[in-house]
């Protein structure tokens, strides 16, 4: 991970570094400019002059050794009314509104002078103390001053921009880049150290989701995964986890799970991890505090099974394991952060293979709840898993239960790739889980599962069938799921459009792990103040 440091701000022309990022605001120019050198200051006005900067988003200039300064490179680049945008962006849902991928260019920019170290000089008006800070919002009974949010968002665009996969080439190097030192001209204040920590930890926890999830399938198997989560607890004291193998989950009828791996070389099993961050005293009730669970769809490779994938879509079908790689990530920053909260994560793991002893279009097959289910689509094979896996999760008396998946591909038909879908059997949970994507910018958008659409899960031989016909996709398998989650509030996010990417650029993002980390944070803070 890039190391990243707040520093005292400097004059300009002291900053000693490869490449100094100046945000500027119009407003901002001669202000800043008149505390350079005098020899600094008419060549910088010159060169602003001629090429017509005026500190508009996105315009930038860059200068190769400026006379006077003691940086190798400046990169002055225009940001326009930021803190007007930074406060609007808590007011829509756009993942892209605002200042994100202003930063994410800027940042594209700095890095592409392959310098390794950066400085980032903020707007002239950020850096200078505000008693009447304008403060936006960010949760349940906290606020955010602009200072902070503006801090948290260009976190957050480096590391997006810092971040690759280094994948398997038999010569690294031509994937390679460097990974420089980024130092913030802000001060260290305890709500900006703060801001910081958390970044880096949701930086930390999505690079370990994106990671996994570009792994390819003969090498991210159902065995990796259950790696992966045994590899958390030696590296976190307040996790442990246990892998209920093939034969408990047979003990368990958990029948719709192992259906799914049937035809796999590799023995069926579903790693649980328990995080245990409800310790702040000596009260039974606290120790034992009611877990958020949260289960991810973990199909390391999805053929579709007997009901085939198109070969031309299919190579795509190695994130399909998004959501357990989401869980994995966000358990890991929540553990870094120490949240004061319990946790409980499932990952709902198979490899959806074709085989003699493959699942079957027709079969009916009796789930861990005891309902029946008529198999119509192998390939609706994420929701076998899940279903299962909800109903072994009432043990735990859970809070709320949220299922992570790339399910559907109905999600990126309604939604693209921008949003997530959010179905709930309860309103208070989904309502929490719409802040927390709003504050986070990791939106979701909700959907019904009325009476109404279960209608099309209905089945002349089972109690339901695993996929409907000539009816809404996405909400169908929120139907059937729903039919699972009776006993407690629910939530499951679709995440198929926005885990990863299609097409020639496929790049797992690690959502939607800054929203689920978001709403977690909330909940440990409301727990610690009450």
């Amino acid at each position: 991970m890039n190391s990243v440091t707040l520093a005292l701000p400097s004059e300009l022309h002291e900053i000693d570094s490869e490449c100094v990022l100046w945000l500027c605001a119009p407003a901002d120019i001669n202000a800043a400019i008149s505390t350079l050198p005098v020899s600094s200051q008419v060549f910088v006005k010159q060169v602003l002059d001629d090429e017509a900067f005026t500190g508009a988003e996105g315009q930038s200039v860059l200068l190769h050794r400026p006379v006077g300064l003691a940086a190798k490179r400046w990169l002055i680049f225009g940001v326009g009314d930021l803190k007007h945008d930074i406060a609007l962006s808590f007011d829509h849902h756009s993942a892209n509104h605002g200042t994100r991928q202003l930063f994410v260019e800027a940042f594209k920019r700095a890095l592409s002078s392959h310098s390794s170290t950066i400085t980032l000089v903020l707007p002239y008006h950020f850096s200078q103390p505000s008693v009447n800070s304008e403060q936006v919002f960010a949760g349940k009974n906290k606020k955010k001053t602009t200072e902070e949010m503006l801090i948290s968002q260009l976190l957050r665009a480096f590391y997006f921009g810092c971040y690759q996969f280094k994948g398997y080439k038999s010569s690294p190097h031509l994937s390679s880049k460097e990974e420089p030192a980024l130092t913030i001209s802000a001060p260290p204040t305890q709500p900006l150290l703060t801001c910081l920590k958390y970044e880096n930890s949701l930086a930390n926890g999505m690079q370990l989701a994106r990671d996994l999830s570009h792994m390819p399938a003969n090498i991210c198997t159902p065995m990796y995964l259950a790696e992966q989560a045994t590899r958390l607890a030696s590296n976190f004291s307040a996790i442990t986890s246990e892998i209920i193998n093939q034969s408990a989950l047979e003990a368990l009828s958990m029948n719709a799970y192992l259906a799914v791996n049937r035809a796999s070389a590799f023995p069926a099993s579903m790693p649980v991890i328990h995080y245990s961050g409800r310790r702040d005293g000596n009260n039974e009730d606290d120790k034992n505090a009611h877990p958020v669970v949260l289960i991810g769809k973990g199909v390391t490779f999805d053929s579709g099974g007997v009901s085939l994938k198109r070969g031309s879509d299919m190579h795509h079908m190695i994130y399909d394991m998004a959501g357990a790689a989401c869980v994995l990530g966000v358990i890991s920053a929540a553990a870094e952060l120490g949240l004061n909260i319990n946790i409980i994560g499932i990952l709902a793991t198979a490899e959806n293979s074709i085989g003699g002893n493959a699942y079957r279009p027709g079969d009916i097959i009796t789930t861990h709840s005891k309902q029946t289910v008529e198999i119509i689509s192998t390939d609706a094979e994420g929701r076998m898993l899940i279903c299962d896996a909800l109903s072994y999760s009432e043990q735990f008396s859970p809070q709320s239960i949220i299922d992570i998946a790339t399910l559907t591909g109905a999600a990126i038909t309604a939604l693209g790739h921008k949003c997530s879908s959010v179905m709930s059997n309860s309103r208070p949970l989904e309502q929490a889980l719409i802040k927390a994507g709003e504050e986070s910018q990791d939106p979701v958008w909700p959907f019904p599962i009325w009476p109404e659409y279960q209608e099309a899960i209905a089945s002349s031989h089972a109690d339901m069938a695993n996929a409907g016909k000539n009816s809404p996709g996405m909400i169908t398998a929120g139907c059937f799921l729903s039919r699972f989650s009776q006993g407690f509030p629910w939530a499951h996010l679709d995440v198929a459009g926005t885990a990863f990417k299609h097409g020639t650029a496929n790049s797992a993002t690690g959502r939607p792990i800054p929203l689920l980390l978001t709403y977690l944070q909330h909940l440990a803070s409301s727990r610690k103040s009450s």
